[in-house]
């Protein structure tokens, strides 16, 4: 890596020093004139993957672009919905935290939503990144387009680009005079949206442009009804009301537009507003009687979560080739939510002998009272314009956060009224991140079809806790009251009033109060979570592309990723991760320009990958003494594929795209433990843990062996200029992990009842296993002959297939014993609509 890294900043020196004397090269490849839209031939996109405009089939790197009405086309409304689409990427979600998980090429991190855990995908809305996993959900409207790059980022974007990013560029003001356009939707589950924009052209360099979108639905997990037990309180079970998985967003966005000849400004401010509700696990099996898409619910569904944010873009022409950029911003994401965590998976019940059981822990909920995540960032360009022998871009970046939060867990025994079983409160009161970084990148234009080039970037991130604080029941110094293990039926943190509570201390004075009062003595402890971080990296990129026909670009290129390490609750601190990244692609126009085809190949090798997992110790007579989500790094991980790109014009009337991509992907090395799976006789600080185990060779998880995307249309054109256009599109993926247990699979050990540290209920389920699926979108659309007016009808996931998105295990309880209850997240099921477009 140390060879690599100086050949590609002495290229980079090199290409610097002679620039002065390579401006005005006439011999420069130009990027081809996008042919007419009536020609037959694929529409070429613009795009700004390299920090300049290029064509996207002149661009040497693995991208797939999307303008504004192929995003509507194919129902893409958030970043979720870009997973159909685009080669190697798919998408998770979590619920009280309102998190979008995103996965490429098998690398990502399921746990990237929380206030310092930083994901590998990085997202970028007009230059600027996109701190928090909840950014991402902000809704893709008015979008002038939206870039997905494979493969590190490492040089340009950097920050947390380890194995990619998502570039929204979005629409900007324009001087071509007064428009806008309207949207309506309605369909299934009560759905109703409107979107609109319009463009006003104030002066000659002036102009202003306004979006807005409202988008809602109801919840698609219907309640089930009460259990009917003697000793149950009924009304403690929630039958009505806003629904789990319900949607209630609405966003809009002012931007601003001055063109003063050398200098240029765009601006733009957008705010953002969910009021739907989590999402909630399913039992894969449902309960006896019961339909799918619905649950045993005992706390009701909230979410109140917000972001507004401001970004400015400000370039001067310094010459005639060089141009200076300041790109800045601030975003804030905040809001509270409420959630059922048990899912409803262990209900109480009668036994044999007439008694009330209430098992173990089966009521848990988990409350956001409040969140506030501050982004502000700074980034100064330099680089070259207009064609010459040696392109260049130098940068420096600076960005910093704070993060404000308060977690709330309460658990008991069977549902809501049982007795208590364990809380606690997670005060993160100040946690800051600063990044700092330093960049370059040359492009030496060889000929005129080889090109060379060579990027470095210093980067320098600083996390902190100041004052975070936990609270938790039994927590140290507690461990010795005799009663933390009698479970006694006292309130938990969420039924005492803690409002008059102003720091942690206060909070944790409060609930001894309340559990002293009851004759059980100081039960609530609290543990700093004071720590500090530093982690600096040297990411590079040496490529080479060679424009071999004048229809065909190939392309290789070495390139490494970076993302710091995390500070975690307790003091602790894990460690960064690096990707070393291999490629090979190609770019080419087909019969005469009627198709494209876009392929990539990559091997990836990564280090330190980040694991989230549940570290629970025990006593000796087998008692919980704690029990920590904690983020490991395991030794690394494998992963290499194909990827390909087709869009093609059959005919002036029939269009078809694919995407597909092939993948392998496996850990070198991750030692985890889940005391669901394994029990083990390991030992942390003289108490046993719930077992350790070398889950080498196991897939990464999200990242199916083989996935794919066709889409196909066809224009009926009418009399009168009108068209019909039906659409199908397909998408299909092989079996799939969703957690890096890959079900373990019992062969490994030898099998049910061979190995006494593993529970044998678990062997072999497969409870994290997505099996092969299709899943098939339709529409149909009515165009008016001046395409001014559209009516479309869609309907989405017809076949109404559960795709998983993410997997888990509640239980087996043992007092009183209960089976193991495997649960998953859930993509929609069918839905259909009806929209309306107009323009003006």
């Amino acid at each position: 890596m140390t060879r690599h890294s100086l050949a590609a900043s002495t290229a980079l020196v090199a290409s610097l020093i002679f620039t002065s004397a390579a401006f005005a090269q006439d011999a420069a490849p130009v990027a081809a004139p996008a042919p007419a839209a009536d020609s037959g031939q694929v529409q070429d996109i613009v795009v700004t993957a390299t920090k300049r405009e290029t064509s996207l089939q002149r661009t040497p790197i693995a991208i797939s672009a999307f303008s504004q009405a192929s995003l509507d086309k194919q129902q893409v409304k958030d970043v979720t919905g870009l997973a159909d689409f685009v080669p190697s990427l798919h998408f998770a979600q979590q619920g009280d935290q309102g998190g979008i998980l995103l996965t490429m090429r098998g690398i990502g991190n399921d746990s990237a939503y929380t206030e310092v855990a930083d994901p590998e995908v990085a997202i970028y809305i007009d230059g600027l990144y996109s701190a928090r996993a909840q950014g991402a959900s902000v809704l893709l409207y008015d979008m002038e387009r939206v870039e997905v790059l494979r493969g590190p980022q490492g040089t340009l974007f950097g920050r947390n680009a380890t194995v990619g990013a998502i570039n929204m560029v979005t629409a900007k003001p324009t001087f071509d005079g007064f428009h806008a356009n309207v949207e309506a939707v309605g369909g299934s589950y009560n759905r109703f949206g409107v979107k609109g924009m319009i463009n006003i052209p104030v002066t000659d360099n002036f102009a202003l442009r306004a979006a807005f979108i409202t988008d809602r639905h109801d919840g698609y997990i219907d309640y089930q009804p009460a259990p009917n037990v003697t000793g149950v309180n009924a009304s403690a079970f929630v039958t009505g009301g806003k629904k789990y998985y319900a949607g209630d967003q609405k966003s809009f966005r002012v931007s601003g537009r001055w063109d003063l000849g050398r200098f240029k400004w765009n601006l733009n401010g957008e705010y953002y507003k969910d009021t739907g509700s989590p999402i909630l696990s399913l039992m894969q099996t449902p309960r006896a009687g019961q339909k799918f898409w619905s649950a045993s619910v005992d706390t009701a569904p909230e979410t109140d979560r917000y972001s507004w944010s401001v970004r400015s873009n400000m370039t001067y022409d310094v010459s005639d080739h060089i141009e200076a950029a300041y790109i800045a911003g601030f975003s804030r994401v905040g809001g509270t939510a409420d959630s059922d965590a048990d899912a409803g998976a262990h209900l109480p019940f009668i036994d044999d002998t007439g008694a009330l059981q209430l098992p173990n822990g089966a009521f848990g909920e988990n409350r956001t009272s409040y969140s506030r995540y501050d982004f502000w960032s700074h980034e100064l360009q330099l680089k070259s314009t207009g064609h010459n022998t040696i392109d260049w871009i130098l940068g420096g970046y600076y960005s910093h956060e704070v993060n404000k939060i308060r977690f709330d867990i309460d658990q008991r025994n069977g549902y809501r009224d049982g007795t208590f079983n364990w809380a606690g409160t997670f005060i993160q009161a100040d946690r800051e991140i600063d990044s700092r970084a330093a960049f370059g990148q040359a492009i030496w234009h060889v000929n005129n079809w080889i090109n060379l080039t060579g990027g470095i970037r210093y980067t320098s991130d600083k996390k902190k806790d100041i004052g975070g604080r936990n609270i938790t029941y039994c927590g140290a110094p507690n461990d010795g009251n005799p009663n933390c293990y009698n479970t006694p039926n006292i309130p938990g943190i969420f039924n005492i009033d803690l409002n008059g509570a102003g720091n942690a201390q206060d909070v944790v004075n409060a609930l001894n109060a309340q559990s002293t009062a009851l004759g059980y003595g100081n039960l609530w402890g609290i543990s700093p979570n004071d720590t500090h971080g530093k982690w600096n990296k040297v990411t590079w990129l040496a490529r080479a592309d060679a424009q071999v026909t004048p229809g065909t670009l190939v392309y290789g290129s070495v390139s490494t990723g970076f993302k710091s390490g995390n500070i975690e609750d307790g003091g602790l601190l894990a460690g960064p991760e690096t990707l070393t990244n291999y490629e090979v692609g190609s770019k080419s126009k087909l019969f005469g320009g009627h198709a494209t085809l876009n392929l990539a190949a990559y091997y990836e090798d990564f280090k330190g990958y980040q694991v989230n997992q549940a570290v629970t110790t025990v006593d000796t007579s087998g008692n919980i003494t704690g029990s920590q989500i904690v983020t490991t790094n395991a030794k690394g991980a494998k992963a290499y594929g194909f990827e390909a790109e087709l869009t093609a014009n059959l005919t002036r009337l029939d269009r078809v795209t694919f995407a597909g991509t092939y993948q392998h992907t496996k850990f070198d090395s991750l030692i985890t433990q889940d005391g669901r799976l394994y029990l083990g006789p390991d030992v942390k600080d003289g108490l046993p843990l719930r077992g350790l185990e070398n889950l080498k060779g196991n897939e990464l998880p999200h990242a199916p062996h083989f996935s794919m995307t066709t889409t196909y249309e066809h224009d009926f054109e009418l009399a009168n200029g009108a068209r019909i256009t039906p659409r199908g599109t397909v998408h299909y993926e092989t079996r799939s992990w969703l957690s890096y247990f890959n079900g373990d699979d019992a062969s490994r050990y030898g099998g049910p009842g061979t190995d006494p540290n593993h529970v044998d209920l678990n062997f072999g389920t497969a409870f994290d296993k997505q099996k092969a699926y299709a899943k098939i979108d339709l529409g149909l659309t009515y165009a008016s002959p001046d395409d001014r007016y559209e009516i479309e009808a869609f309907s989405l996931n017809v076949t109404d297939k559960r795709i998983r998105t993410g997997a888990s295990v509640s239980g087996p309880t043992a007092s009183p014993p209960q089976p193991t209850v495997f649960l998953s997240n859930y993509e929609p099921p069918r839905t259909w609509g009806v929209r309306v477009r107009a323009k003006f």
